[in-house]
C-alpha cells in the first residue's frame, strides 16, 4: 500500500481536472467535501479510478451501467463517497 503525503495529495487533486464539465463539477464537490477524509486505501482506489476514461468514470458515478460496477468492485467504496458528496 502506498502512503500519500501532502505532495502526493496535491498531485491527486490535479488528476481531478477532467475534460467533461459535469465530471469536473462532481469531482470538485467531492474534493472540497470529502477528499481530506479518505484513507490511503481509498486514495489508491481513487488514483486508479482517475486512470479510466472520463465517460467511464461518469457512468460508474451515475451508476448508468450496473454491470461496470462488477468489473471494478475495488472502486465501489470511493464511488459511494463521491456520490454522497453530490448531496452535501
Amino acid at each position: 500500500m502506498q502512503y500519500f503525503d501532502d505532495v502526493a495529495k496535491r498531485r491527486i487533486r490535479w488528476l481531478t481536472r477532467r475534460g467533461l464539465l459535469e465530471l469536473d463539477i462532481i469531482l470538485g464537490r467531492f474534493m472540497s467535501c470529502a477528499f481530506d477524509q479518505l484513507s490511503d486505501d481509498d486514495l489508491n482506489a481513487f488514483v486508479a479510478l482517475m486512470d479510466l476514461p472520463d465517460p467511464e468514470i461518469l457512468a460508474l458515478i451515475n451508476q448508468s451501467d450496473q454491470s461496470e460496477n462488477y468489473i471494478y468492485p475495488q472502486f465501489e467504496p470511493v464511488l459511494e463517497k463521491i456520490r454522497q458528496a453530490q448531496f452535501l
